[in-house]
């Protein structure tokens, strides 16, 4: 396979597991944790890119990755469900436009 192929789908792997665990974490810490669910937030954050970055430092080494297109791609698919998410999550909860008040 190629270097830029094999790129590609190792970052949209990473950034599909990446999104995956920030969402199930932060759901976690939000729901169980009633005194610190903001500092575990930032704990669990700087915890997963602290291991995206080891990762990605590891991949840098292997020549078979491209690894500028891993970088890429990595970064556009986790935009991408970041932005499908928060679409989601509006269409829930209704748009931000706010009706004005009658007085």
């Amino acid at each position: 396979m190629k270097p830029f192929l094999i790129g590609n789908l190792v970052g949209i792997i990473l950034a599909l597991l990446y999104f995956l665990a920030s969402a199930f974490y932060s759901s976690r810490v939000v729901s169980s944790s009633k005194m610190m669910p903001v500092p575990l937030a930032l704990v669990g954050f700087v915890t997963r890119l602290a291991m995206i970055g080891s990762i990605f430092y590891g991949l840098s080494k292997i020549k078979e990755i491209h690894f500028q297109t891993a970088l890429i791609t990595f970064v556009l698919c986790f935009t991408a469900c970041t932005i499908w998410k928060t679409a989601r999550s509006f269409r829930h909860t209704g748009s931000l436009i706010q009706k004005p008040l009658k007085r």
